[in-house]
């Protein structure tokens, strides 16, 4: 049987979508899940000019990294204008903390810029001065925007960040001296994934290598057809689904000779010349051989027939003279049929219209007929 070509099964842009999909979900492509807290924090104060406490709440702050997450409490204490530090970094750093806390054991919040230097300096540099918890306000560019803080080897101290807005409000409160009591709460809990640097590298790089593989195999699966196709025009038509005479039921061996016929049906010559001779007929699809190649009028005798041109193709027959003996037409002459300089069975009636099929001899096995082929 003829095989057509068929891509594998691994390949092409299924298996590229195979490839896309393993990247997707190799380990490290979503990148890590970022967990955050948010703060809820308190402010409470009295108002000098209406001696009033003014108290305020809300969800506007966010624990650190490395920060424990629990409550905190005490007077927010800003550095000095003094030291000319308000970001804290300075390990001379001082904090002003307005009365009833400035002194003694009370705890305090230290409230300090972002910038200037790491969040772990800042904390560290609060954390040696007693400080209950750290809290740093964004810069003013962020407006009310809040950011992770990576703060690690600080230790057990609660650290969070406000926006610029909230904390540049508590300082001017506090650089007036009036003394500002923080509760630091636990608030929600957030789960934010992302895919990491690596993570978009890997992917794009999974990504190229399936286009590059799907174009390639288009590529090769379409220069596999055109060969097919010309392959299939080039062929001279014959049956290439024929694997056994159907005469004798035998497969086609090598060297075996066989004939052609006008309808591209394929047999032994030794199996189909008898039945030629007496019924002019193809077996299979009853095609009038004679009719087929235009033959009509009775043979004279003695007289060589010429051997029609074969049809465009790639088979290439023997040279076919066929001649016929005059003899008598009632008893057993014999009608020799020249083929390739072989033979031919004998046959008991006058031969009639004899047909110019094709004779070709198998010089290749039965896989030349397979994959369309020429046979010579």
């Amino acid at each position: 049987m003829a095989r057509r070509w068929r891509p594998e099964a691994g390949c092409g842009p299924r298996g590229a979508l195979v490839l896309l999909a393993l990247a997707l979900c190799a380990p490290g492509a979503r990148g890590r899940a970022l967990e955050w807290y948010s703060a809820v924090v308190s402010t409470e104060y009295r108002d000098p000019r209406t001696n009033q406490t003014v108290w305020s709440v809300a969800e506007s702050g966010r624990f650190g990294d490395s920060s424990p997450k629990e409550g905190a409490q005490g007077l927010v204490g800003v550095p000095r204008a003094a030291d000319h530090d308000p970001e804290g970094c300075s390990p001379d750093t001082r904090f002003f903390v307005p009365p009833p806390g400035g002194g003694g054991t009370a705890p305090w919040v230290a409230l300090v810029a972002r910038g200037g230097c790491n969040f772990k300096d800042k904390v560290l540099v609060a954390a040696r001065q007693n400080a209950s918890a750290v809290v740093v306000y964004n810069e003013e560019r962020h407006g009310n925007l809040t950011a992770s803080m990576s703060h690690a080897g600080t230790g057990s101290i609660v650290v969070i960040m406000v926006s610029y807005p909230k904390g540049k409000e508590i300082l001017d409160l506090v650089q007036k001296g009036i003394s500002v009591k923080m509760t630091i709460e636990v608030g929600t809990r957030h789960v934010q994934e992302f895919i990491s640097g690596q993570s978009v590298v890997f992917v794009a790089i999974a990504f190229i290598t399936m286009m590059i593989i799907s174009l390639a195999w288009l590529i090769f699966y379409y220069i596999q057809r055109f060969l097919y196709t010309g392959s299939q025009f080039g062929s001279q038509g014959i049956d290439v689904e024929a694997e056994n005479c159907a005469v004798c039921i035998e497969n086609f061996k090598v060297k075996d000779v066989i004939r052609i016929l006008p309808c591209k049906h394929i047999f032994h010559r030794i199996c189909i010349d008898p039945w030629l001779l007496d019924h002019r007929t193809c077996p299979m699809c009853k095609l009038d051989v004679i009719k087929a190649l235009g033959y009509w009028g009775e043979l004279e005798d003695g007289q060589e027939m010429p051997v029609p041109e074969l049809a465009s193709g790639s088979v290439v027959a023997a040279d076919l003279s066929i001649a016929v003996q005059e003899d008598d037409r009632s008893d057993g002459s014999n009608s020799p049929l020249s083929s390739t300089n072989e033979p031919v069975a004998q046959c008991g009636t006058r031969f009639k219209e004899d047909s110019g099929e094709n004779t070709a001899l198998l010089e290749t096995g039965r896989s030349d007929l397979q994959h369309g082929g020429p046979v010579s």
